[in-house]
C-alpha cells in the first residue's frame, strides 16, 4: 500500500472506532496490519479497540506484539499497560507504563502509571506519580479527576484538604451562567436527565436501576445520557425502561451540553463525579437549570455548578466539607437491586468449620496498609479464626505478596490467610460468600456493592465510621439494614465488635437465616421510597430556580 492509501484506510478505521462500531474498526485495523505490517499506529489502535470491547487478554496480546516490533513507540507501551490494568494485573501495567515513560516525559503515561500504583494499594507512590503527571499537564481535567479519585483510597489528608484539592480542578468553563427555565411553571412535569458511563455491568447499575424503574412518570420524564463504551445485557435492560435513551459516545463536552439543552432538561443528575468517563466538563457549562450530583463518586466534586449533592445523615453529618449544598435523603441516599441469581444463603460456615472466617471481597485499592493491619488485629483476636480476601488483581504474584506481607507485618500468621483472585461470573463471585462468617469493611473507602452483596447473602459486615463520605457509606448501609451496632467509632471498637460477633454463633446463625428478608424489607431495597424522595428534592430545587428567575 502507498502512504496515502495507508493514511486513508487508517482514517476510515478510526472513524468506525469513534462511532463505536468496534467490530468494523477491528476488522479494518486487522486488514491494514496485514497489508502494512510496519505501520505501528494500526497495531496500537487495534489493541485499544479490543480493549474497548472488554477483550483485555486479546488487547494485551496485540499490544505485546506492538511493543515487540516497535519498542520505541510509547503509545504501544501505553495500551499494553491499559490492557494489563483491565485484566487486573496492575503490577504488569505499572511496568509497561514505566517502559513508555522511559522513552520520554508524557503526562498521560505518568497518570496511567499512577493509576496502576493506586490499583496495587501503593498509594503514597501513586500520589507522587499523579503530582508528576499534573505538573506536566496542569490544565488536564482528566488527569486531575483521576488524581482526586485515587486520593479517596489513601489515608493521607483530611476532608478540608480534599475539598481544597477538588476546588483546584481545572474547570473548562468557569463562571458559566445558569440557563433560564424553558417553561417556568413550578408544578409541571419535569424532564430529568441522568448522566453516567455506567449504564452497563458496573457496580453503580445496582443502584441506578431501582431508582430509574421506580420514578413516577406522571411527575418526571426520564432521560438517560449514556457514555457506555461497551454496551451489554445490563445496558439493554436500562434501555427497556420507560425513558428516553441518549447515546453520548463520541460527543465532546460542548456537544454533550448542547444535546442536554436541546432536550430541554430541567434537572440534570451527574452520576460519575471524578470517576472514569465523567462529564463534569459538560456540567461545568451549566446545560440545565437544576444540576445535582449523586452515586458514582464518594466525595465533593469541588465545583460550584451543582444545586445539591444527594447524601444522607450518616454519610455526611453536619459539618461535612463539600462545595455543593448537601441534601440529606431520609432513609438513606441509596436503594439496592439484589442480583436475581444470588443463591439462597447456606448455614454459617463456622458451624461446619469449627472456626470463624472473616473476609473481604472489596476492590484491591481499598486494601491499604492501615486497613490490612487492622484486619490482622481482628483475626489475631479470635483463636483459630481465618481471613479470606478476594479481589481482582490478587492472581498476580507481586500484588498478592504485598497483601500477605502487610498482614504479616500486622502480626497475622500467613497460614491463616486465604487469597482469591478473579472468579468468572458474578453469580460465582456471590456464591463465595458461603465461605464467610463476618465481612470486614475497609477503613478509608468503604464497600458499597460488596457490603450489600454480603448482607444479601446473610453475612454481617463490621465497619468503622470515618471522617469523610467514602469512609461512612458502611455506616449508612448498616444503619438502614438495622445493624447499626456493627458500626464502630474507633479501631479498638472495630476489633472488639468483629471479635464479639465472630464468637456469637447464635447470632451468626440468626443473621444467616434472616438477614436477606430483613434487607428486602428495609429502606435499602426500597426503590419507590428513594424515587419519591428524589422527586421531592427535584421539585423543591425547581421551584426555587423558577422563583429566582421570576424575580430577575
Amino acid at each position: 500500500m502507498t502512504d496515502s492509501e495507508i493514511a486513508a484506510e487508517f482514517a476510515a478505521a478510526n472513524a468506525r472506532a469513534r462511532a463505536g462500531d468496534w467490530d468494523a474498526a477491528i476488522a479494518r485495523y486487522r486488514a491494514l496490519i496485514a497489508a502494512a505490517p510496519g505501520f505501528a499506529p494500526a497495531r496500537v489502535n487495534l489493541a485499544a479497540s479490543l480493549l474497548a470491547t472488554r477483550k483485555a487478554a486479546e488487547a494485551e496480546n496485540a499490544a505485546a506484539e506492538a511493543t515487540r516490533l516497535f519498542p520505541a513507540f510509547a503509545a504501544a507501551w501505553a495500551v499494553r499497560g491499559e490492557a494489563a490494568l483491565a485484566d487486573a494485573r496492575p503490577a504488569a501495567a505499572e511496568e509497561a507504563f514505566a517502559r513508555g515513560l522511559a522513552l520520554g516525559a508524557d503526562a498521560g503515561l505518568a497518570a496511567k502509571r499512577a493509576a496502576a500504583l493506586s490499583a496495587q494499594g501503593r498509594h503514597a507512590e501513586a500520589r507522587v506519580a499523579f503530582a508528576q503527571a499534573r505538573a506536566l499537564a496542569p490544565g488536564d481535567a482528566g488527569i486531575a479527576s483521576a488524581a482526586l479519585f485515587a486520593d479517596h483510597y489513601a489515608p493521607e489528608g483530611t476532608p478540608a484538604t480534599a475539598l481544597a484539592a477538588a476546588r483546584a480542578w481545572p474547570n473548562p468553563a468557569p463562571g458559566a451562567a445558569r440557563p433560564r427555565p424553558r417553561d417556568p411553571d413550578p408544578e409541571r412535569r419535569l424532564r430529568v436527565g441522568y448522566a453516567s458511563p455506567d449504564f452497563a455491568n458496573h457496580s453503580c447499575s445496582y443502584f441506578l436501576a431501582p431508582l430509574l424503574a421506580a420514578h413516577d412518570r406522571g411527575r418526571v420524564e426520564i432521560f438517560a445520557y449514556a457514555d457506555v463504551t461497551a454496551p451489554d445485557g445490563v445496558t439493554a435492560a436500562f434501555r427497556s425502561l420507560d425513558l428516553v435513551w441518549r447515546d453520548m459516545r463520541g460527543l465532546d463536552d460542548t456537544a454533550f451540553a448542547a444535546r442536554v439543552r436541546a432536550d430541554g432538561i430541567d434537572v440534570l443528575i451527574d452520576c460519575a463525579g471524578h470517576t472514569t468517563g465523567n462529564r463534569l466538563g459538560a456540567f461545568a457549562r451549566r446545560p440545565a437549570p437544576v444540576q445535582a450530583t449523586w452515586l458514582g463518586y464518594p466525595g465533593t466534586t469541588g465545583l460550584d455548578v451543582f444545586d445539591a449533592r444527594l447524601v444522607d445523615d450518616e454519610t455526611d453529618p453536619p459539618g461535612a466539607c463539600a462545595s455543593e449544598p448537601l441534601t440529606r435523603i431520609p432513609g438513606g441516599f441509596l436503594a439496592y437491586l439484589p442480583p436475581p441469581y444470588a443463591p439462597v444463603p447456606g448455614p454459617s460456615p463456622i458451624a461446619r468449620n469449627g472456626y470463624a472466617t472473616f473476609g473481604s471481597f472489596n476492590n484491591l485499592p481499598k486494601l491499604d496498609a492501615r486497613t490490612l493491619d487492622l484486619w490482622a488485629r481482628v483475626v489475631a483476636a479470635v483463636p483459630g479464626a481465618r481471613l479470606t480476601i478476594k479481589a481482582r488483581g490478587l492472581d498476580e504474584a507481586p500484588t498478592a505478596a504485598r497483601v500477605r506481607a502487610a498482614l504479616a507485618a500486622g502480626g497475622l500468621d500467613p497460614s491463616r490467610v486465604d487469597i482469591l483472585g478473579f472468579v468468572d461470573g458474578v453469580a460465582a463471585h456471590i456464591a463465595l460468600y458461603d465461605r464467610i462468617d463476618v465481612a470486614l469493611d475497609p477503613l478509608f473507602y468503604n464497600g458499597t456493592t460488596t457490603t450489600c452483596e454480603a448482607l444479601w447473602m446473610g453475612v454481617p459486615v463490621v465497619s468503622l465510621a470515618g471522617d469523610r463520605h467514602a469512609a461512612r457509606v458502611g455506616a449508612s448501609l448498616l444503619t438502614r439494614a438495622g445493624l447499626a451496632d456493627l458500626v464502630a467509632d474507633t479501631p479498638d471498637a472495630y476489633v472488639a465488635r468483629a471479635a464479639t460477633l465472630a464468637g456469637d454463633r447464635a447470632r451468626l446463625a440468626e443473621l444467616r437465616a434472616g438477614l436477606r428478608a430483613r434487607l428486602a424489607a428495609s429502606a435499602l431495597c426500597d426503590g419507590p421510597r428513594l424515587a419519591r424522595a428524589f422527586e421531592t428534592v427535584y421539585r423543591d430545587l425547581w421551584r426555587r430556580v423558577v422563583s429566582d428567575a421570576a424575580m430577575v
